[in-house]
């Protein structure tokens, strides 16, 4: 597990601040339990878990040889299954916006979106070229944002310093069956359909626990912190396309230090 490089500070209480703060954020890590599986994927008992790649549940139907695409279509990220949601709507009564909520959490699918089209566009393989309209040689990826719940901080250094974010945050995870009381939590689930037939060849899901972060309280997004876990699994998926046969893709780091 990775560990801040350490900084010499001129006073003695901000190493001791830096230390806590290191700490803390070493004993929760950021790798969560597995997601209950959302109606999304439509066979998720085809899908196993894999210790040589970075998702915590896969599927990919052998049948097909993924050497025999060259292209990838990245669809619109879907916001359906956020399990969370429900709870997200009834706490409009207790002084959250609904519509913020919901264009929030559509700016975070809309930032999965780009961070997989950047992700395979900016590969230095080359292993797909990212088009807009799939064909016979194209995979076409499709994405589903599962659970996003923000933490009881995330919640604070936007302004709701009153106790809705801890009511949110405590809700949220009770109700998406996660283990991760007030903590930031972030799922997904991926499709992998075939461009000429639409036929699903392959499947992914998993859960993370955004990493610890000193946020900078006038810029921040309640969803911000769940930026990094996006974009990491957006070059995971690049990496395990890039994979020769019996490659390991290990999931990135479960502790980064970020300062806002």
């Amino acid at each position: 597990m990775a560990r801040a490089p350490t900084t010499p500070f001129d006073h003695a209480p901000s190493v001791v601040v830096l230390a806590t703060i290191v700490a803390a954020a070493l004993l929760q890590g950021c790798h969560a339990k597995e997601a209950p599986t959302s109606a999304f994927i439509g066979s998720p008992e085809l899908m196993t878990r894999n210790a040589d790649g970075p998702f915590q549940r896969g599927y990919w139907n052998r049948a097909y040889d993924s050497k025999d695409f060259t292209e990838i279509v990245v669809a619109p990220v879907n916001t359906q299954y956020v399990m969370a949601q429900n709870f997200w709507e009834k706490a409009s009564a207790a002084g959250l916006s609904e519509d913020q909520v919901k264009k929030d959490v559509q700016s975070l699918a809309d930032y999965t979106r780009q961070s997989f089209t950047r992700a395979f566009a900016d590969d230095p393989k080359h292993r797909f070229k990212v088009v807009d309209e799939a064909g016979p040689k194209a995979l076409i990826l499709e994405l589903a944002l599962t659970q996003v719940v923000p933490s009881k901080a995330a919640l604070n250094a936007i302004g709701y310093v009153t106790l809705i974010p801890t009511m949110v945050a405590a809700a949220g995870s009770t109700i998406t069956q996660s283990q991760d009381m007030g903590k930031d939590v972030v799922a997904i689930e991926g499709r992998i359909r075939h461009g000429g037939t639409g036929e699903i060849i392959g499947m992914f899901q998993d859960r993370q626990n955004p990493p610890v972060a000193i946020v900078d309280l006038k810029a921040v997004s309640w969803w911000a912190p769940a930026k990094q876990i996006i974009d990491n699994w957006s070059n995971e998926l690049v990496a395990v396309a890039n994979r020769p046969p019996g490659g390991i893709v290990k999931p990135a780091p479960s502790f980064q230090l970020l300062v806002w």
